[in-house]
Parts: C-alpha cells; structure tokens; sequence
C-alpha cells in the first residue's frame, strides 16, 4: 500500500470532527453506549484530538489510536485511558483485542494501492478486518466525503484516483493542490459508498451529512472532473447478526 510523504501527512494534523460532526456522533453514542462505558479504536487516529474529545465526554471509556505516522502519533496528549500503536492499518487483522466501537474518520481513500481496482479492494479487506475486531454490541462510526458526479455518478471519483496517483504529472497535480500528489487518493460517490458498506457485510443504521461543507473546487476543475457536488457523510454502522 502507497504511503503519503511526511510533508504530506503534516496536512492532515488537524481537528475534523468538531461542531455539528462531533454532535452528530456524540448522539449515537450516547443512544447506543448510554452508560459511556465503551472500549474504542481510532484508526489513522493521527493527533489523538477525536480520541481526547471522546475521553473528555465520557469518563468511563478507553481507547486506543492506531497510525502509522510517528509525526503525529507524537503530538498526542499523555491519558492513562489511552493506549497509542504504530501500525499500518494493513495488519489489522492481527489485533486480538475487540472494540466495542472502532472510528475510520476519512481514512478508506487513503488506502491506495497500484491500482484503483487493487485500491478498491483494500477499502473492502479493511472493512472486513474491522468487523472482525468488534464486540457483539460494536458499532463503526465512518466518516468520508462523497464525490458525486453529474451522469456518471462515481466518475469524479476514478478521475481524481488516475490524476493524484500517477507519478508523472505530480508536479503538475500538487500545483493545482493536490496533497497527495504522486501517491493517490479514492473518494467514492454517495451512492457507491453505500453500495460498498453493504458488500461488506455492514448495516447502516444512521446516515447523515452533518454540516454544509463542499469541496473548495474551482468550477473550471469541476466541470472537467465531473463533479456534481462533495460533501462530507457520516454512517452509523453495526455488522448485522451482532447484539443491540
């Protein structure tokens, strides 16, 4: 699996869920974990500041932030309830312990391979390797931006994959300011997301798009990438036979 550069991951230490992101999941915690006693998984928790915000909320939660960037696991807040591993998501799988919620907060198009066939199928092993460190009352908090196009409904997403993924034209993509230039990233439409969640076994309990934020795209970009609108989605999710 592709890695972004250091310079690159220093784009992404910043705070995401806050404001009507952080209410939206707060309200299905408190609905499905009303004691606040839960277990938790970040996974390319970076910073550690969604974890800190979980810990503060509730005093009888602990949680573990799992990333492969040293950079930012660094800047994390010392907590006695927090536990921080350095490990690709790629060895998931190799976890013993069991979550009872488990947070992949825009990460799933980060998980780029040589090819989008190849990177679309990291997206649906990650999930499967989630499901299989939940607890019988788990859940999967998933946030993600929809990319949707205007007649073909996932193209922007292909488009944008073949653009930031090819090593030729990186100079060239990074200008036009794509941070992950020369690496690649995978967004999928609102509709394809769903589609996928479902392959993967998942339940969706509760969708919503918390706030108003689109993509800052020029519209020359846009037309060209055919892109209808991007907005940003949380799903509410539970592998189906569990408990609750």
């Amino acid at each position: 699996m592709k890695r972004l550069a250091d310079a690159q991951v220093e784009a992404f230490d910043t705070v995401y869920v806050e404001g009507e992101r952080w209410g939206t999941v707060k309200a299905r915690i408190d609905r499905d974990f009303p004691k606040g006693d839960f277990r938790f998984l970040d996974i390319g928790g970076g910073n550690g500041t969604f974890s800190d915000s979980l810990l503060d909320a509730y005093p009888n939660a602990s949680g573990t932030v799992l990333d492969n960037s040293e950079i930012l696991l660094g800047r994390n807040k010392r907590n006695d309830r927090k536990t921080l591993i350095s490990e690709s998501v790629e060895n998931l799988g190799r976890m013993r312990d069991k979550f009872d919620l488990v947070c992949i907060h825009w990460l799933l198009h980060h998980l780029v391979e040589d090819s989008y066939r190849q990177t679309r199928r990291k997206q649906m092993e990650t999930l499967a390797a989630v499901n299989s460190i939940l607890t019988d009352r788990g859940r999967i908090s998933l946030f993600e931006n929809m990319c949707n196009g205007w007649l073909v409904d996932n193209l922007p997403g292909r488009a944008i994959y073949q653009i930031t993924s090819a090593r030729t034209i990186a100079a060239i993509s990074r200008k036009l300011g794509a941070n992950t230039a020369g690496v690649g990233v995978c967004f999928l439409s609102s509709r394809e997301w769903h589609s996928t969640l479902a392959m993967a076994g998942l339940e969706i309990l509760n969708y919503t798009e918390p706030d108003d934020w689109v993509w800052p795209l020029p519209t020359t970009w846009r037309i060209f990438l055919h892109i209808r609108n991007m907005r940003v989605g949380h799903f509410w999710l539970r592998v189906p036979n569990a408990n609750g």
